[in-house]
């Protein structure tokens, strides 16, 4: 059984990232908050310890993993602290706000054999893996295009929205095709909580793509959709709860010929919710399994702050591309 604590008792925390936790070997020692959060929180859920100063919870109670959802300025002193002490973390994105902070956090991470693992979800979605598993295949071919669409509502502030929004579709199209470098985007600006961009980009392996984000929509509809092109297929995934594979269709002439074909025809992935189940779209569970997983066998989780810095660099790098627009708001 491995100690679990929280610092940040969420409401993100509270009604969705702590349940997902019962399923693995993990009981919570402690929990950091104000004390009005944390009153909320240890109405709900029995907590052995509450603390106000996340270092002296750390100190006293010594865990094994931390859920580290602080205030969104000190998350990067708040991880490193942790590291410190001899936990993992399990810590809401972006962790850092600069590709200086990462790499110290990924050399942290290197002196202590701890990791930091950001809520980037979206790579333990079913659907996303599902769609790299196609792209991968000897049939699909080499992935040649790739075109995204990512909208939300408004956020508190373009910033926030960048590195807290942005950073996981940049995430995702590394987790699909590896290596990217951005070469230009163009930003459309509403006011300060809603702006969106289109950012153009090619692969280490020659992929050229295009991803849409912005915080102009009302989250109450579809917001994303993802469609890669490779050698006579393509695949999408709609609003991450549908997985579309599209193949050649063999010829139909005939009767006979009408069945489905071996490697051909569209393969359609939906969620069957016939029965009741605790499937989840968003890949919490997933993300908590590897972690666990993880910590038992000694491995070095897939996301770690050492992978994650690459995308921030991303991040970085599509600031700079925007910067006269910004200049001219």
């Amino acid at each position: 059984m491995w100690k679990l604590a929280i610092i940040g008792c969420s409401k993100f925390v509270y009604d969705f990232i702590y349940d997902c936790t019962k399923r693995y070997p993990l009981e919570l020692a402690a929990i950091c908050d104000s004390r009005p959060n944390a009153e909320a929180f240890s109405a709900r859920y029995r907590c052995p310890a509450v603390f106000e100063d996340y270092k002296e919870m750390l100190e006293r109670t010594r865990p094994d993993l931390v859920i580290s959802f602080p205030n969104y300025a000190d998350q990067y002193e708040v991880a490193r602290d942790c590291l410190l002490a001899g936990a993992h973390v399990l810590a809401e994105r972006p962790v850092c706000l600069s590709s200086e902070q990462a790499s110290s956090l990924a050399e942290v991470e290197r002196q202590t054999h701890r990791y930091v693992m950001a809520r980037l979800n979206r790579r333990f979605t079913p659907s996303y893996a599902m769609a790299k598993q196609v792209i991968a295949g000897p049939e699909f071919g080499k992935p040649a295009m790739y075109l995204a669409k990512y909208h939300a509502s408004a956020y508190d502030s373009e910033s926030s929205f960048l590195w807290n929004h942005t950073v996981h579709h940049l995430d995702v199209a590394r987790y699909l095709l590896g290596e990217l470098e951005l070469l230009h985007a163009e930003r459309v600006y509403a006011d300060p909580q809603r702006v969106g961009y289109n950012i153009s980009f090619r692969s280490e392996g020659g992929c050229i793509g295009v991803i849409q984000t912005s915080s102009l929509q009302s989250g109450e509809y579809p917001m994303e959709r993802v469609e890669i092109t490779g050698h006579l297929r393509n695949v999408v995934v709609d609003n991450i709860r549908s997985v579309q594979y599209y193949r050649p269709a063999p010829r139909r002439e005939t009767m006979d010929e009408m069945g489905f074909a071996k490697g051909g025809d569209t393969l359609v992935w939906t969620p069957n919710f016939a029965q009741l189940n605790n499937f989840t779209f968003y890949g919490f569970e997933n993300m908590f399994e590897h972690l666990v997983r993880c910590l038992a066998t000694g491995d070095k989780p897939a996301l770690h702050m050492g992978d994650t810095l690459r995308t921030l660099e991303l991040v970085e790098r599509l600031g700079e591309l925007i910067e006269p627009d910004l200049r001219n708001t």
